[in-house]
């Protein structure tokens, strides 16, 4: 077994469940008529909503007449206001299995694409904040496009945060798997519900089914 001296974990469907789709496409149909967009379509919301690209975004805005920037904040804006809602109605919450953390010995952090406000006030909201020593997450802008999963950045930056060099990293997407291929480190695929049925084009290291696995593997 590795001697991992870290374990990093994205935040959505690994710690937080996922939200449905049908409200986000309505945040984000709501975030395109904030923009100045009349008459949004379903493709276009369908686009703004998840896994966003820098090159989708330019594309959207450009055929709207509206610039990245404001598409972008008001997508941001719309998001952030419905996941908080979502967190108040306990709507999104901590998977069953999250007690496994409490026996993790080495340093843990959150790394995720979502925005590090939202992620913040998540772990705030069920008392989770005080188990990681560092959150890595997008700023509410543009510029952040370049930087999430699956590029290195944010695992990097996390892995330096809590002083480690070789940890764990625990993700449930294929672009958590490659960001943790290009930053060298080990990488737990974790299944759940959403993505029992996905097949890897890039392996994992390990391939589990709890975070109590995750935790044997430490």
């Amino acid at each position: 077994m590795a001697d991992y001296d870290g374990l990093l974990l994205d935040h959505d469907g690994v710690l937080l469940t996922l939200t449905d789709r049908a409200p986000l496409r309505e945040a984000t149909l709501g975030a395109l008529r904030d923009a100045g967009v009349d008459t949004p379509s379903e493709a276009d919301a369908e686009t703004l909503s998840i896994r966003v690209t820098a090159e989708e975004l330019g594309s959207l805005a450009d055929r709207h007449a509206v610039t990245p920037e404001r598409l972008w904040q008001c997508r941001e804006d719309r998001i952030a206001a419905l996941l908080r809602a979502e967190l108040g109605a306990g709507r999104k919450a901590p998977y069953d299995d999250i007690s496994a953390l409490e026996s993790v010995a080495v340093p843990a952090g959150v790394v995720s694409n979502n925005q590090q406000r939202i992620v913040e006030a998540a772990l705030d909201t069920y008392g989770l904040a005080d188990r990681f020593g560092t959150v890595v997450a997008r700023a509410p802008t543009v510029q952040s496009l370049a930087e999430k999963k699956p590029e290195p950045t944010y695992l990097e930056t996390a892995m330096a945060d809590i002083g480690c060099a070789n940890p764990l990293y625990v993700g449930d997407s294929e672009s958590d798997v490659v960001a943790a291929d290009r930053a060298g480190v080990d990488v737990a695929f974790l299944r759940r519900d959403h993505n029992a049925d996905t097949v890897l084009d890039t392996p994992a290291t390990y391939d589990v089914g709890s975070l109590h696995a995750v935790v044997d593997l430490l």
